[in-house]
């Protein structure tokens, strides 16, 4: 269906309706017959979503991508997980299960809109140091942090809408792979740059009015140097919000298949449970751009997983040789196969994007858009 033929969707609407059907769902705590039907009924309403549309084929790629990671959130909490029983906040004085239906609520509010679990017993691993400087250096820090990432999406998308851009697409041989980088990083700049915006500007707003602490917003991303291996990229610097999701998924796998902890098998399920689980939310994007795209994000994070796969069997058997490589020249290669390879396996993400004009939000736009408030909910 034409995005144009689609009914509007009321985005805000939207998401208040849904988390607070979730959220009021959690909070009862009903048997599973009503949790049956309860989570039917949000199934339905997710589905009837899906058959709207924004307006813009970019912003039904991120909102798509939202849906079905609430959509799958709200499957994990209410059949993978108890949070009454399961999950604990670090201010919890009491057991939640004794709290009022609204502190019920609202403590099911923030565990739905808190991924990474900040503060919480399901804490993901590897999460930034949480920060421990004083409001107001906190709020300076994350002003002076947003401007930053304000310049570096204002030069990429300048890079994207400029002759360069077009005239990369044109040339062959050894320039061409020169600039295959540059422009990668430029194309994939825009969702990295808008998600640390407004998370810094969303944890320098709430920390300044006081809703928050400056401990409750570390930085969205890992330390980018930690980057010199595919899976370190992905495992520490990026999938950050996305690993509770993740994570339960393979852990589930896992548990269903009898595979002990530690081992390899169960390592290498989680791996490409987990990334499995990653595409198919990338492709609740997919589908509210045109039912006839989805699956067309699946490919590129199913890949990653072959990539971690096949350097782990490179680096095993350099430590079996017993060659010693000094650490500044492994992670110098590191770096560039990380490089390498996202450049080669990036173009399974970005060309089916190009065949539907799907183009990335200038920074004005990107900053009134009214998904602002409950993305940077989504990332703290």
């Amino acid at each position: 269906m034409d995005t144009a033929n689609r009914p509007l969707l009321p985005i805000f609407p939207y998401f208040a309706c849904f988390q607070t059907g979730l959220a009021c769902l959690l909070a009862l705590s009903p048997p599973k017959p009503g949790k049956l039907v309860g989570c039917a009924a949000l199934t339905s309403f997710v589905a009837l979503a899906y058959f709207c549309s924004t307006g813009d084929a970019a912003r039904n790629y991120g909102v798509g991508n939202l849906m079905m990671i609430q959509a799958v959130t709200a499957y994990l909490l209410l059949w993978l997980v108890n949070p009454l029983h399961d999950y604990r906040h670090e201010s919890d004085l009491t057991d939640p299960t004794k709290y009022s239906f609204l502190r019920r609520f609202w403590w099911m509010l923030s565990i739905i809109n808190n991924p990474r679990g900040v503060g919480w017993s399901y804490e993901i691993a590897r999460l930034p140091p949480r920060p421990s400087c004083s409001r107001w250096t906190f709020v300076v820090r994350k002003l002076v942090c947003a401007l930053r990432w304000y310049i570096f999406l204002d030069l990429a998308q300048s890079f994207n809408r400029s002759p360069w851009r077009s005239l990369h697409e044109q040339i062959v041989g050894p320039v061409a792979y020169l600039m295959s980088p540059v422009s990668i990083i430029a194309r994939f700049s825009g969702l990295v740059g808008v998600i640390a915006l407004e998370q810094s500007i969303g944890a320098a707003v709430t920390v300044a009015l006081g809703f928050w602490q400056p401990r409750d917003w570390p930085s969205i991303y890992g330390q980018w140097s930690d980057s010199y291996t595919v899976r370190r990229f992905w495992g520490r610097t990026y999938h950050q919000v996305l690993r509770r999701l993740t994570a339960s998924g393979g852990k589930a796998c896992c548990r269903a298949l009898g595979l002990r902890p530690g081992t390899r098998a169960s390592s290498y399920t989680q791996l490409y449970v987990g990334f499995a689980v990653s595409g198919f939310l990338h492709c609740g994007g997919d589908l509210l751009v045109s039912p006839s795209l989805f699956g067309a994000s699946f490919p590129f994070f199913m890949s990653q997983a072959v990539a971690i796969t096949f350097e782990d069997a490179v680096i095993g058997l350099v430590r079996k040789s017993g060659i010693k490589v000094p650490t500044p020249i492994a992670r110098t290669v590191g770096y560039a196969w990380a490089i390498t390879w996202l450049c080669v396996s990036a173009p399974l993400y970005v060309n089916w994007s190009l065949l539907v004009s799907l183009t990335l939000p200038s920074v004005t736009k990107t900053a009134t858009e009214g998904l602002s408030a409950l993305s940077l909910a989504l990332q703290r």
